[in-house]
């Protein structure tokens, strides 16, 4: 009975030590963002109170109404959906499809390539900048919405490919064979059974490249010129020059392109951690 009560109070105690490093983690990641908003909602004369203070004494709209209707953080909010969009449609298609064949496949040199595509992602994205502004540039996609699209599959699509080929090889190939031997050609197999399996695993991997070029700054800065293909990232400098920063704006606008993929992360959260945990088929 004494080890009992012993063992039951040890467990408290490592359950209360583990709700308090993952409450001081949670305080640590979202007390700057509670601070970008508590500065988007302050007047001006308040941003440089001293000493500073967490809540607005006198809140106001004023950044955002300035943000929405003077700036081009809208058009840019847009281009970056569709950006986004676009590269993570064909991060999927085209890493899924290598990652499918990777696992499913055997033939020369498949190892040595596979690595090579996780290799890549070593290669800083400065040492990227200068070929793909001249390969774009010789086919017309500087400063276009699909030209960005295409180079920022350079950032997600290897290890989209190797997200895709750990899930794939998570999956008997038993079950695609007993598919096929049901009459199922190899387009239906995968779209009635593979990729239905693989659901919170796309989640994962989409949630990933959407990310990767919804933050993207380096090479959208390179490969855009004008406002009708420049992100959200790119937006952000309008509200600073080499004199002055509008920290009400900045952070404005902050917020506004930071809240919408939070939302839409904590929709999918459930898939998300699904996905990242999949490696097995059970049953």
């Amino acid at each position: 009975m004494g080890s009992r009560k012993m063992k039951r109070r040890l467990d408290k105690v490592w359950t209360a030590v583990v709700y308090l490093i993952l409450t001081l983690a949670a305080a640590v990641t979202l007390l700057p963002l509670a601070w970008v908003i508590s500065t988007s909602l302050k007047p001006g004369n308040e941003i440089f109170a001293n000493p500073p203070y967490w809540i607005p004494k006198v809140p106001t709209l004023e950044n955002y109404l300035s943000v929405l209707t003077e700036s081009s953080i809208p058009g840019a909010f847009l281009n970056s959906l569709i950006v986004g969009g676009i590269s993570t449609f064909l991060a999927l298609l085209l890493g899924g499809s290598a990652g499918y064949a990777f696992s499913r496949f055997r033939f020369r040199g498949r190892k040595g390539l596979s690595l090579f595509m996780l290799i890549s992602q070593m290669l800083p994205l400065t040492v990227l900048m200068i070929p793909m502004y001249y390969m774009e540039n010789a086919v017309g996609l500087i400063d276009t919405k699909l030209g960005l699209a295409i180079a920022h599959l350079a950032i997600s699509m290897p290890l989209v490919t190797w997200m895709s080929k750990g899930y794939f090889n998570g999956i008997p190939k038993e079950i695609e064979e007993a598919a096929v031997m049901d009459g199922c050609t190899t387009l239906q197999m995968l779209s009635r059974i593979v990729i239905p399996l693989l659901k919170p695993a796309l989640a994962a991997t989409g949630i990933y490249a959407f990310i990767s070029s919804w933050n993207e700054f380096a090479i959208a800065n390179v490969l855009t010129r004008s406002t009708t293909s420049r992100t959200v990232p790119l937006a952000l400098n309008e509200f600073s020059s080499f004199y002055r920063v509008d920290w009400g704006d900045t952070m404005a606008a902050a917020t506004i392109i930071t809240i919408p993929v939070i939302i839409v992360f904590m929709l999918v959260q459930k898939q998300f951690v699904e996905g990242l945990a999949s490696g097995a088929v059970k049953g």
